[in-house]
């Protein structure tokens, strides 16, 4: 006999319910646990957007700083515990000659100068612990000029408060040693130029005596008297003495500029044509003015500005005698700076590097005659107008004045 098939055995009317009840649970949890899971993708979204954002401003930030670093004008190096370069900046570059990517990542000691038992850099720091504030020293560059800084050193400390490095800071002394100089140099000018004004006014009272014995001499004597061109060349080195004196008198005597509205294209082709008929018969030297389509008014004194243009030609024109060559006058506005720039350019003779930073002192000349006071005066009057003049000079090639005025009153 064949066995009966096993069956199911059927669920009661309790059972149904349990189980229906069962089954509304597992929904429920499961759609609860489908909105957990949404809100935790979004949650998770949120989180990755801020990440996202925070990176970018992270990276903004130490894109930022890094661009400080690099541009700041003072000159930044850090060293690791280890004695290496891991940060030169741009202004490092600048004043020391050499270049990043060549020192980072190499021992100090072997980039520059050092002594590990002197504060002389970093090197210092890292081996002592003590910290450097305010010392001078000169950093040897590699085409064998001396840069003078001023440098100090500090520890650079991370989060946990351990260091891992040393920064320095050095910055250019040149401006600060240029600016001493100018000081000593105007204190010595102003001094010599109250001994010689007193000289040159007690030198005048004796000149005059001079001259007038010399003119009733000359008077008495017969026109062709062997004496007679004696007493004359007396009379003219006495006038030449009077004229030096009377000069050093008007170097010495205050500035004080009688400001009205100038025209300096006009002025500029007046001094020109003065220049041009001096040197009329020579033909080697050429004379040419370069002036901007409008024209260009200035708040200055007009005299003053003449006799310091024309001091500039005389000086470029001597520069030019003997050889012959070009002299160029150019005008042009700065009007974001308030200034117009008269430049004076000659292809003369030049001026010697060793000459250069004397030029514009009161008695300096190179040449037989002259009282070395053209240039000074030049100076006096721009600096009188609140002005500037530089010179770039290169023997055997020529001399470029440059020379700036307000365009108004400052």
């Amino acid at each position: 006999m064949s066995e009966a098939p096993n069956k199911t055995p059927a669920l009661n009317e309790e059972q149904l319910m349990e189980l229906v009840k069962l089954f509304e649970g597992f929904t429920q949890a499961s759609s609860s646990f489908a909105q957990s899971y949404a809100a935790l993708e979004a949650r998770i979204a949120q989180l990755s957007r801020q990440l996202d954002e925070q990176s970018y401003l992270l990276e903004r930030t130490a894109g930022f700083l890094s661009s400080v670093l690099a541009h700041v004008p003072v000159g930044i190096i850090v060293v690791d515990m280890d004695g290496k370069i891991t940060l030169f900046n741009e202004e490092a570059e600048r004043l020391t000659g050499l270049i990043a990517d060549d020192v980072v990542g190499k021992p100090y000691g072997d980039v520059l100068e050092s002594e590990v038992n002197e504060p002389t850099s970093a090197v210092y720091t890292l081996t002592h612990g003590s910290v450097i504030e305010g010392r001078e020293r000169d950093l040897h560059r590699p085409n064998e000029s001396k840069q003078p800084v001023r440098f100090s050193s500090a520890w650079i400390y991370g989060e946990d408060g351990s260091p891992f490095g040393v920064l320095e800071v050095f910055e250019d002394l040149r401006p600060i040693r240029e600016l001493q100089t100018r000081m000593q140099q105007s204190a010595s000018l102003a001094a010599l130029g109250e001994m010689a004004a007193q000289v040159a006014h007690e030198l005048r009272n004796p000149l005059a005596g001079v001259q007038g014995f010399a003119q009733f001499l000359q008077e008495d004597i017969e026109e062709n008297h062997p004496a007679r061109p004696i007493a004359e060349k007396i009379i003219i080195g006495v006038k030449d003495i009077d004229r030096i004196a009377g000069r050093l008198l008007e170097f010495t005597r205050p500035m004080s500029p009688n400001r009205t509205e100038v025209d300096l294209c006009e002025l500029l082709e007046m001094e020109t044509e003065l220049a041009r008929a001096e040197v009329a018969g020579n033909p080697d030297v050429r004379i040419a003015l370069e002036l901007p389509a409008e024209r260009v008014k200035v708040w200055c004194d007009g005299i003053l500005v003449k006799q310091a243009v024309l001091n500039l030609l005389k000086n470029s024109m001597q520069a030019l005698k003997e050889e012959g060559g070009d002299l160029i006058t150019t005008l042009r506005w700065e009007l974001l700076r308030n200034r117009v720039r008269i430049t004076v350019r000659d292809n003369g003779v030049g001026i010697t590097e060793e000459n250069l930073p004397k030029i514009f002192n009161p008695f300096f000349t190179t040449r037989t005659q002259g009282t070395g006071l053209g240039l000074a005066m030049v100076k006096k009057i721009v600096d009188a107008h609140q002005g500037t003049i530089e010179v770039h000079s290169t023997q055997g090639e020529g001399t470029t004045f440059r020379l700036e005025l307000p365009i108004t009153r400052e």
